[in-house]
């Protein structure tokens, strides 16, 4: 299912939005050529544009939905704001209005000396995302100072299902002649049209190249560049819990796409190395692959050196291939580690899309998905019907450990889904598919960590706290039974387009158990949490100092007040072995809680404001 909102750019737009930093307005300065071109690949690790060459921050600055770029990162745009909201949830889906735009600061053209000015840059439609139809399009629009007027230069229509587009990168060039360009003040800009009620129609752009003395031939750049982010180091997980790791766990060899965007035959000499940092910024690990040519893509395709491109990692893998001798660390509290990469090679047009970082969590829970949402996943069913559809994902742990919460990340869509009710469930496992049920939950709704309208929240993932934690060991299946009315109903949950989880991925509609029938890869967004209570609340809430809400007195003798800067909504107190003891709705800044019925001990008291942001802090009952 396509996607309604973008919970990264909400996730995003709501830090910026409440940040207590001043946000720096973009400078209306003029980008002059005759000191350096114009030229932006989107590698910049920032969801918004930047600002030293853009005016707008529409579109999306991602790594996640195109499909071979020329290089790392593009503009994508959509029918969805920068704030990660729909323009207009009320708009038609078969009508196409303006969206995006993504519109260059003032350039100076007018010096005489000035000739030949091309602007080129490469596009494509869909990707990993939804495709554009035949009422959408790119434009590509030039500003004359003189006339004060944008008129029309490039666009390209949207596609038929039955003739999609292609995953192709192409080339666009346009000469800069008419005299009504070249002045102080000239401008260009992106727009699309699309259906604006929803984050579909997808068109992404890479590698905007505006500059003086080339020809319509020089659609050839001295670029060596990374392609796609950098993988897990894991072998079998995205992420795991710190106290499940063990060093069977961690690749042998890493993997990389690397391209050579010129043309020489003779190929372009490259350096590769990686590190890894600790969490304190110390080195724990170094590799350098050393020096050999690489040779054009369209050619050659990819970088097929495997020292640069399937380096080793650790000290465990077996010759030839050099490896620096290292063992990663016991890990003996949640953690993390950097890996850099970095391509050196001179010269070369473009150095951001020379380095790669990869953040390795060790926290409290287990993922197959990357964090990034590009599509949602639901059971339909209509003939016959099957209103108690299932689906459960599987999961290996190395030692016995205690199962408190799942994350799950659903899409807030506008047709009331958050009404539906399904049920957490454990399996065991049973010659790799789901066997019995281990333990059911009580009727829950899927909940948004992102409200509409009103994007309040930091965390995109929302923890469904289990009534009765589950001791596990070996291999378990967690997932959902559903009761969607109607049964053709789809609850929605996120699905992760860079990652590949489908032979862990099973689903029952009625008749049995089986695996996935997705074709293109993916990774359900469900994350089961482990370890405590404390570790799940402390992990995705504001700690004391930040949050917005506190408790008098505390400790206490069983009853206390809630005193929250914004109205509060729903109070719930949880035991330290994650179980709702009480739970109540209001909406006022003080209200008083009554606790002296429930034994003495620690206690975690959840608050949701009315933004719609759980905040949370320890209370002591001490009678």
């Amino acid at each position: 299912m396509d996607l309604t909102i973008n919970p990264v750019i909400a996730k995003k737009y709501h830090e910026i939005k409440n940040s207590p930093l001043k946000i720096n307005p973009v400078k209306l300065d003029t980008i002059d050529i005759s000191v350096k071109g114009f030229l932006d690949d989107f590698s910049k690790e920032n969801i918004y544009p930047d600002s030293s060459l853009w005016l707008d921050s529409n579109v999306f600055i991602n790594r996640d939905y195109p499909i071979a770029p020329p290089t790392l990162g593009v503009a994508t745009f959509d029918g969805v704001s920068k704030s990660g909201c729909p323009y207009d949830t009320l708009a038609s889906s078969t009508l196409s209005a303006g969206a995006d735009t993504l519109t260059s600061k003032p350039i100076n053209l007018s010096p005489p000396s000035f000739t030949n000015i091309y602007l080129s840059f490469y596009w494509q439609a869909m990707g990993k995302g939804n495709r554009p139809e035949p009422a959408d399009s790119l434009v590509l629009e030039f500003f004359s100072p003189s006339l004060n007027q944008w008129n029309h230069i490039w666009a390209r229509g949207g596609y038929t299902a039955v003739s999609p587009p292609d995953s192709i990168f192409r080339l666009a060039i346009f000469p800069i002649t008419d005299p009504a360009y070249l002045q102080n003040g000239f401008k260009f800009r992106f727009r699309n049209y699309a259906t604006v009620s929803g984050n579909v129609d997808h068109w992404h752009i890479d590698y905007v190249y505006l500059d003086k003395n080339r020809t319509a031939g020089d659609t050839i750049f001295d670029d060596v560049a990374f392609v796609y982010n950098s993988h897990s180091l894991l072998k079998n997980y995205y992420a795991m819990p710190w106290e499940q790791y063990n060093t069977s766990e961690m690749k042998t060899n890493l993997d990389f796409f690397i391209r050579n965007n010129d043309n020489n035959a003779l190929g372009k000499n490259i350096a590769f190395d990686y590190t890894i940092y600790d969490k304190t910024g110390g080195t724990e690990a170094s590799y350098t692959g050393g020096s050999i040519n690489i040779y054009p893509y369209a050619t050659s395709g990819y970088h097929n050196y495997a020292q640069h491109t399937n380096p080793c990692i650790g000290d465990n893998t077996p010759p030839p291939l050099p490896c620096t001798p290292y063992a990663y660390p016991a890990i003996t509290k949640d953690t993390s580690f950097l890996l850099e990469c970095i391509i050196n090679t001179t010269p070369d047009k473009d150095r951001w899309n020379d380095t790669l970082r990869f953040k390795q969590t060790f926290n409290n829970y287990y993922a197959y998905d990357d964090g990034t949402v590009e599509a949602g996943y639901g059971l339909s069913c209509q003939s016959p019907p099957c209103p108690n559809a299932q689906l459960a994902y599987k999961f290996t742990l190395n030692q016995t450990d205690v199962l408190y919460a799942v994350y799950m990340l659903f899409n807030w869509i506008p047709q009331g889904v958050n009404q539906q009710q399904f049920k957490i469930r454990i399996w065991s496992d049973s010659s790799g598919f789901p066997g019995p049920v281990i333990y059911e939950d009580i009727a829950t709704t899927p909940n948004y960590q992102y409200v509409y309208h009103n994007w309040a929240n930091t965390n995109m993932f929302y923890p469904y706290i289990l009534q009765t934690p589950q001791t596990l060991s070996g291999t378990f299946h967690v997932g959902f039974i559903q009761y969607t009315n109607p049964p053709s109903l789809l609850l929605n949950l996120g699905l992760d387009k860079n990652t590949d989880s489908r032979t862990k991925m099973y689903y029952n509609m009625g008749s049995g158990w089986v695996p996935s029938a997705l074709t293109i890869p993916c990774s359900w967004m469900m994350r089961p949490v482990f370890g405590d209570i404390d570790g799940l609340l402390n992990v995705h809430d504001e700690t004391p100092s930040t949050s917005s809400f506190s408790i008098y007195p505390n400790p206490s003798n069983g009853q206390f007040t809630v005193y929250s800067l914004q109205s509060t909504v729903q109070i719930q107190v949880y035991n330290t072995y994650g179980q709702l003891v009480f739970q109540t709705t209001v909406n006022s800044k003080q209200e008083t809680v009554n606790l002296s019925e429930a034994k003495d001990g620690v206690y975690f008291i959840r608050v949701t404001d009315e933004t719609g942001i759980t905040h949370s802090q320890k209370l002591i009952l001490a009678k």
